[in-house]
């Protein structure tokens, strides 16, 4: 009877039989045969990762961090820092707004100086008005007509010692008791350094043509009428020009007053005057 070693073929050294290829059940000491696991390696690494086994393990979270910190260092902080102003910026603007400051007062001071020395070297004044004449006529407060007119000698003088004075536009204006019955344009004129002239004012009133009068109003005046005099008030808008030579020019609108002018009815005849050989200055407005 053969024993297994006969029965098997002995073998080269180096050589491998068939049987060796062949993975067979290993015999465990009961006697009985259980197939070994093998590991299986023939797997495509679809992962990416290196095989565990017979492999050192690496730490993931350093290669991340090292790949990651290829970036330059600091790269915010710098950027921070570069955009914070420095001192010199802070120094330098703060010069700048200082100098603006400095300017602007300069100007400031320039132009009021400028000013007060043209006001010391030409002193403008306004010119002074006053009434010489006044003569009401054709004066009727019957049956709701008022009818009247009013001529005037206006004194004009120009105080000023070096500006002439040029009227552009002269509007008259009469009035009795607050309320306005007349008014009309003067021709204009101009003045010379301490020159005066006389202008010669007319005025006419007439329901039918200028505005409606009250009738309380016109009672008032009939009822002053009877008792002889009438006070009016004639008023002057004035757009007038200040100038020195062609280097200074002003434009001002003046507005006369020439109040309590008391005009004196002689008898049941329609004609008034004021007194005569007096004057009546008037108040000039700026």
């Amino acid at each position: 009877m053969a024993t297994l070693s006969e029965e098997q073929p002995k073998k080269e050294p180096g050589q491998s039989s068939d049987s060796d290829q062949t993975s067979h059940p290993q015999a465990t000491a009961t006697g009985q045969s259980h197939p070994q696991p093998q590991p299986t390696t023939n797997y495509p690494n679809t992962m990416g990762y290196p095989p565990v086994m017979g492999y050192p393990y690496q730490q993931a979270p350093q290669g991340y961090a090292s790949s990651y910190i290829g970036y330059p260092p600091n790269e915010y902080n710098s950027y921070a820092y570069s955009q914070t102003p420095t001192q010199s910026n802070v120094r330098r603007n703060s010069k700048f707004v200082r100098f603006v400051l400095v300017m602007m007062i300069i100007v400031a001071v320039f132009t009021l100086c400028s000013i007060v020395t043209l006001w010391f070297i030409l002193r403008p004044e306004v010119p002074a008005f006053r009434v010489d004449a006044l003569t009401v006529s054709n004066f009727n407060t019957t049956n709701f007509d008022q009818t009247a007119n009013w001529e005037a000698n206006v004194t004009v003088d120009n105080t000023n010692h070096k500006l002439k004075v040029y009227f552009n536009e002269i509007k008259s204006y009469v009035d009795y008791k607050d309320e306005y019955l007349a008014h009309a344009f003067v021709d204009p004129l101009s003045l010379e350094v301490k020159e005066h002239y006389v202008m010669n004012v007319k005025l006419s009133a007439n329901n039918a043509v200028e505005h409606v009068v009250d009738q309380k109003l016109v009672d008032d005046m009939a009822r002053d009428r009877s008792r002889g005099s009438l006070i009016f008030r004639m008023r002057l808008m004035v757009s007038s020009t200040f100038q020195r030579g062609s280097w200074w020019k002003k434009t001002r609108t003046l507005k006369v007053r020439c109040e309590r002018l008391n005009v004196e009815f002689v008898g049941g005849a329609g004609v008034g005057t004021l007194a005569v050989g007096n004057s009546w200055p008037c108040l000039t407005f700026v």
